[in-house]
């Protein structure tokens, strides 16, 4: 019997799942290990500045999955509750709402009961011009996520 040139079936899976976990180890390593119960993407911010920026910067860019990644509970991102395509169609409402052409975050946030925290950003061009808007950030322990965003100033003029 001769062996193939290209391995056998189960050499070839080996390499396969080799490979597909060197990049998994890669892409944690780029991160420093953060995120990686959730899969090999990260989600979550390593501040509550941070998790409250990078939503704002992908809201204006409408990049509703990056939005999604930063979005959560204290027990983690929330598409593990609702799914990827869920927790996208309502950052897609949530980006038409903010659409901020620019951002300022105000500096003290007030401590929330559970490790939350509240803080107000400054938003300027949305549809109802300047407006301030409440943001509830939490943390699942290691990584920061916006929970809530109170929109009641954003509606339509």
């Amino acid at each position: 019997m001769m062996a193939s040139s290209r391995g056998s079936p189960a050499v070839r899976v080996a390499v396969l799942v080799m490979a597909v976990a060197g990049f998994a180890l890669a892409g944690c390593a780029s991160h420093g290990g953060a995120g990686a119960e959730y899969g090999t993407e990260l989600y979550g911010a390593e501040s509550a500045e941070a998790a409250i920026g990078r939503f704002l910067d992908a809201a204006r860019l409408r990049d509703y999955s990056a939005m999604a990644r930063l979005f959560g509970t204290d027990e983690g991102p929330a598409e593990r509750r609702w799914g990827r395509a869920e927790t996208e169609q309502r950052m897609f409402v949530l980006a038409r709402l903010l659409e901020p052409r620019a951002w300022e975050l105000r500096p003290n946030p007030v401590a929330g009961a559970g490790g939350a925290s509240r803080w107000l950003v400054d938003l300027t061009g949305t549809r109802n011009g300047e407006v301030s808007v409440p943001f509830i950030i939490v943390s699942d322990g290691n990584r920061w996520f916006v929970e809530r965003i109170v929109t009641e100033g954003l509606g339509t003029p």
